[in-house]
């Protein structure tokens, strides 16, 4: 990768670019149309991370972590804040997508209890726990659901 297409790369912490306003109902739907597409990208990798994690957790408790969403809810909050977003917006999609992969992680984990070897079939969680993960990528997947 060149220097000017990492330089292009957004990062965590970049600032929100401008979005020229849009002239149409169809470009505010494109525009969302496009953002959902990289959330729904975002999301595959969040649930990798959600399963990666299951084969840590001991018990149903664990998966649950109701002292984890708390902080990740707290921590969003915060967040939202400096992104101009909605802090109670940010709640309420953080609370769902928490709840959705915490059905999620619990499926997982029963799976990988029942089978006692860590291997839910998936060769995406196959020996998970031997994987090396980037300190990175935990911040951002462990959040709640997992």
């Amino acid at each position: 990768m060149s220097e000017s297409e990492s330089s292009a790369q957004p990062t965590a912490d970049a600032a929100p670019r401008a979005l020229t306003a849009p002239a149409s109902l169809a470009e505010v739907r494109a525009g969302i149309d496009l953002i959902d597409s990289e959330l729904v990208r975002l999301l595959a990798q969040r649930q990798g991370l959600v399963r990666a994690a299951a084969a840590f957790k001991s018990d149903d408790r664990a998966v649950r972590a109701p002292d984890r969403v708390a902080q990740v809810v707290a921590s969003v909050r915060e967040r939202a804040l400096g992104a101009g977003l909605e802090p109670a917006v940010a709640e309420a999609v953080w609370r769902a997508m928490i709840g959705a992969f915490i059905e999620f992680e619990l499926t997982t984990h029963a799976q990988l209890a029942s089978t006692g070897n860590g291997d839910t079939g998936d060769p995406h969680t196959r020996n998970v726990h031997t994987r090396n993960v980037d300190a990175g990528d935990l911040d951002t997947g462990d959040e709640g659901g997992s």
